[in-house]
């Protein structure tokens, strides 16, 4: 096929050079053409990387990334918006506990402090907290993984710097009083949510122990018992000082939050937040009215896991949410402003972890030491098994209860529609849960990694090749061919994907068999195909990890290990690594993807955008050898 050149008021416009990144003058016709490409197709296209995982500025490396430093609100979040992206989904953006850095597992909901700008804090803004001499020598060259340990010390050092700076008495600027009022502002209001947070972290650090269960009875139940108000405010007095300086740390994340959304606003993008299925200690801890003594939330056995998973998670007590007039318990409220408050740091939405778990829960005693059918079961719908009679649900407005009373007017309250809401429904769905889905119409994920088609994904849901937890793609595809030479599982896999792959991406005038081993024998073509699916789906949201964007054949992580898990970042150079990666054929080329898409529909569709189209194709062409 021929490429004619776009117009483009430049004198070596006429010049083709394949294989690199568009021009300046360029980027004026392909911003504009995959705009329209996705709203000709229907799409809204979103992008999936954790804070840590955000490149750095190469000279003001300090080891990890953040949505809110100067370098991603400058170049990277930009850059994202040049390719279409309208959402960015980070991870819970809670605290993480020092012993282990999965955000899926955090310390408390006080907010995650490697977020912090650190940069900003020795501008004029904030008074100069900080001197540049004092991140100059926390720099480092070290750009692949993040090293949690030696960044919790260095952000940590830093911010008490920056803390006694803004606390001390001879700090006198008129920036530095107006800031001041904003702190103070900011703890009365805040004080009932974070302060507990802070204690929380002040005894974990007495009892050198995370875990509060191994505390001593007077810190277990230090708000619970009456008898323990000395010892509480011994603590509050005698640690002021660091209690403060939580608070000092989280009005920081708070105010860039703010800024930061505003400034993506700006750019078109919107953050989705990320929210786990798990409780946080601290939560339990000052919460244990609200939670079933003996129960801990698991999985049941499955394919995967004979036994099944003892997650250990508090499970809310169902009696708890709902009064029995069907208005919210005190443990409804408690959920509902955990929902309130990632809705208003959030405006893209909330992808909401382990649906079917929220919905129909499964859960196992803990003081057993194995499971079985006696001691586990689903918390709802298992009223036969008699520790678990109370709890049972029986009509489908009970199961829809949490969303139609506590979840969608949390997101109402924010300007946040329910089609923002991202449900992470993958595994084996309970009826319940698939009744929740359907009258509900909620939003889930269709993962073409495991298989399915994308032409069976539903309208509503999100479409994507694999997320946080999955191989990258290029680590799918190589392992789906090596299989393929072999008898079998694996080549059935392989025969039956490209099989759905052809189906589904094949335009007009091909044949579709032939198609289909052209995907068999070349794995470009397959990834190409592949990411196609995404846009020749029914589902209107495509989301996107960043791995398999830019071609990173590299796992995030693996659920079960802890070797190098949520570590893994982009390089500074990550624009380069792009264009680089499309030559080879192992990035999405975004244009190419959504011309295939169109011409898929058919002639009789594709007709209408023969000009859309030579310009996707001219830039298709322009980003590959």
């Amino acid at each position: 096929m021929r490429i004619l050149p776009v117009k483009i008021d430049d004198k070596n416009s006429s010049k083709i050079v394949f294989g690199r990144k568009p021009n300046a003058n360029e980027i004026k016709h392909y911003v504009p053409a995959i705009k329209e490409g996705l709203s000709v197709l229907n799409k809204e296209l979103g992008f999936i990387i954790h804070n840590s995982s955000v490149p750095s500025n190469p000279k003001k490396n300090l080891g990890i990334g953040s949505l809110l430093r100067s370098f991603s609100e400058t170049m990277f979040v930009p850059f994202l918006a040049l390719h279409g992206f309208s959402t960015i989904q980070q991870e819970p953006n809670y605290i993480r506990r020092i012993s282990d850095p999965s955000p899926y597992d955090p310390l408390s909901t006080s907010k995650n402090i490697y977020m912090i700008p650190l940069e900003k804090l020795a501008t004029a803004e904030y008074g100069a907290l900080i001197k540049p001499e004092d991140l100059e020598v926390l720099y480092t060259t070290e750009e692949e993984r993040v090293d949690y340990k030696l960044v919790h010390e260095n952000f940590n050092k830093v911010l008490k710097k920056a803390y006694n700076n803004f606390s001390s008495l001879n700090y006198q600027q008129a920036k530095q009083d107006e800031l001041s009022k904003d702190f103070a502002d900011f703890k009365a209001r805040k004080k009932e949510e974070l302060e507990p947070n802070a204690v929380y972290e002040v005894l974990s650090e007495i009892n050198k122990e995370e875990d509060w269960k191994k505390w001593p009875k007077k810190d277990q139940f230090l708000y619970d018992n009456p008898q323990n108000k000395s010892r509480l405010e011994n603590l509050l007095r005698n640690n002021a000082e660091k209690i403060d300086f939580h608070m000092f740390k989280q009005w920081l994340v708070e105010r860039e939050i703010v800024a930061s959304n505003k400034a993506n606003n700006g750019l078109g993008i919107k953050v989705v937040a990320d929210t786990p299925i798990a409780f946080t200690p601290a939560e339990e801890w000052l919460n244990k009215d609200l939670f079933i003594d003996g129960l801990a939330l698991g999985c049941p056995p499955d394919f995967f896991s004979r036994e099944g998973q003892r997650w250990g998670f508090a499970v809310l007590n169902p009696k708890k949410i709902f009064n029995p007039d069907g208005t919210l318990g005190k443990g409804g409220e408690f959920l509902k402003k955990r929902y309130e408050a990632i809705f208003e740091a959030s405006p893209g939405g909330v992808r909401i972890d382990h649906l079917i778990g929220l919905i129909d829960p499964f859960v196992y005693s803990k003081n057993e030491p194995h499971m079985n059918e006696n001691n586990s079961g689903r918390l709802y719908t298992s009223p036969h098994k008699p520790f678990l009679t109370e709890y049972g649900k029986y009509t489908d407005d009970d199961f829809t209860a949490i969303f139609d009373k506590i979840i969608f007017p949390a997101a109402q309250k924010y300007g946040i529609s329910k089609n923002n809401i991202i449900c992470e429904d993958l595994g084996e769905q309970t009826p319940p849960v698939k009744r929740v889905i359907e009258k509900l119409g909620l939003t889930g994920l269709s993962l073409t990694q495991f298989g399915y088609s994308g032409a069976d994904a539903p309208e509503r849901n999100v479409i994507m090749l694999g997320a946080h937890d999955n191989q990258s793609y290029i680590e799918y595809t190589d392992e789906l061919f090596a299989r393929a030479s072999g008898l079998g599982d694996g080549r059935d896999r392989f025969i039956y994907k490209t099989h759905i792959l052809g189906s589904d991406t094949v335009t007009p005038g091909k044949d579709v068999n032939q198609y289909r081993e052209d995907l068999r024998n070349d794995k470009k073509k397959f990834m190409a195909a592949s990411f196609a699916e995404l846009f020749t789906s029914p589902a209107k949201k495509v989301q996107i990890f960043f791995t398999d964007f830019f071609g990173i054949g590299k796992t995030y992580n693996v659920p079960g290990s802890k070797k190098d898990c949520w570590t893994l970042r982009l390089q500074s150079d990550y624009e380069n690594l792009y264009y680089s990666n499309l030559k080879k054929g192992i990035g999405i080329n975004l244009p190419e993807a959504i011309a295939t898409a169109i011409r898929q529909k058919g002639e009789n569709f594709s007709s209408y955008y023969t000009d859309l189209l030579r310009k996707l194709d001219y830039f298709a062409h322009i980003f590959k050898s």
